[in-house]
């Protein structure tokens, strides 16, 4: 009877010179051997011809002739690896051959059929398919190789994207629907260990020396989502905001040293990015506790309550975004674009960026522009903006101490 341990299912080929040194001995040596036949045959010549008639059309015959083959092979492979005897024993149960059956594993050189044995436990429980747990099978039938390979198109292609790219370089691959399925499975591993992983993680860094202070920024992103259905089709669901977050180490002149970026699709109240980002920011703190925390945000609301949270040495509202307001009253007052606007503009962006007094003075100088008269009911909504953060617009001060005054690293994270 065979023990069968889930945790390690390779745990019988060793990592010495033994068998597997034995097994890659005798892969080369097969290769050597059909590089040989190919020169008897004249494969060569009959290659070129394809090449010569359409080459295009030749390398895709002669990739589908070596994957063949390859499948061929790795059918036979796959059912050695069944061998298990009539029964055997994991987590402390007795399972017994009940039945073998046809089943398919997606490769990289495509769909591999083979024979495997399905074990059951007595009395009730699932059971066991040894030679999928060999293989490292995803729930859809990938093996690691082709699961990888798949979540790294999907990371920039829609599902059906990534199989046409599958059928160029494979000639055969996972369907649309298995991808969408391997993407959620994906999805799902990723959050349960997250936790450990970040832990793994975070054990082998270690502190800048030059680091002085922390930056902390979030942000969200509209996006036109799509949902996919599980046989690849897309159904709008509409403009939903995503977000993305960084904490990053800075030097005294205010150059970044490290960087970690957070990204989560549309969640109510950025829930998990928040949980992240507090996470990350106190790891650094940990490490160094003398570091000066700077939180940097633009004007969202929502955005203030959870960096007040970190109790943060500055709070600071993004210099560009307050410019950019500040852009939209002198619009509002001279018309846009004017030249009596822009010199305004400029003056008190001036103001804004290097007077530690900049903002009050910029919110007098708005109240100024409202007793003109035109463009009144704009340049409140511009006042309003700026009084509301008047607390985080120090930005001379936090750049004399080094501190980054705006959220560009975030806006990196969001494109």
């Amino acid at each position: 009877m065979e023990i069968l341990q889930p945790e390690n299912p390779i745990a019988n080929i060793d990592d010495g010179r033994g068998s597997v040194a034995a097994a890659m001995d005798g892969l080369t040596k097969a290769g050597i051997a059909l590089v040989e036949r190919a020169v008897e045959i004249g494969l060569a010549e009959s290659v070129a011809a394809l090449y010569r008639n359409d080459p295009l059309e030749a390398e895709g015959a002669v990739r589908d002739m070596v994957f063949g083959m390859v499948r061929s092979v790795l059918t036979d492979a796959f059912a050695a690896l069944d061998d298990h005897g009539p029964s055997l024993q994991a987590d402390g149960r007795t399972h017994r051959k009940a039945e073998v059956t046809p089943g398919r594993a997606m490769t990289m050189f495509g769909p591999v059929d083979f024979l495997r044995s399905r074990y059951r436990p007595s009395g009730t429980g699932t059971s066991l398919v040894p030679a999928e747990a060999v293989l490292g099978l995803t729930a859809g039938g990938l093996t690691p190789a082709a699961a990888g390979l798949s979540m790294y198109l999907m990371s920039g292609l829609t599902a059906r994207e990534s199989e046409d790219a599958w059928r160029r370089l494979c000639g055969k691959g996972p369907s649309t629907a298995s991808l969408v399925r391997l993407s959620g499975e994906a999805g799902t591993c990723m959050e349960a260990c997250s936790g450990a992983l970040l832990e793994d993680l975070r054990a082998r860094e270690e502190m800048p020396v030059e680091a002085v202070s922390l930056l902390v920024s979030l942000d969200g992103v509209m996006m036109r989502m799509n949902a996919e259905t599980a046989d690849g089709n897309a159904m709008d669901a509409g403009w939903r905001e995503a977000s993305c977050g960084v904490v990053a180490l800075l030097d005294a002149q205010g150059n970044t040293l490290e960087s970690r970026y957070i990204g989560r699709l549309p969640e109510a109240g950025k829930t998990s990015l928040k949980s992240q980002l507090k996470a990350e920011a106190f790891h650094w703190l940990k490490l160094n506790p003398d570091l000066k925390l700077a939180a940097v945000a633009d004007g969202a609301k929502d955005n203030w309550p959870f960096l007040d949270s970190l109790c943060p040495d500055v709070v600071l509202l993004d210099f560009w975004h307050g410019a950019q307001h500040l852009k939209a009253a002198a619009d509002a007052a001279f018309g846009p674009d004017t030249a009596a606007g822009t010199a305004w503009f400029e003056k008190w962006r001036h103001v804004l960026r290097h007077d530690p007094k900049g903002a009050g003075k910029v919110i007098d100088a708005m109240r100024h522009l409202l007793r003109k008269g035109k463009g009144a009911e704009d340049i409140r909504k511009e006042l309003a903006y700026f009084r509301s953060n008047r607390r985080r617009m120090n930005c001379a001060a936090a750049a004399e101490a080094g501190f980054a005054i705006g959220s560009g690293a975030v806006e990196t994270g969001d494109s």
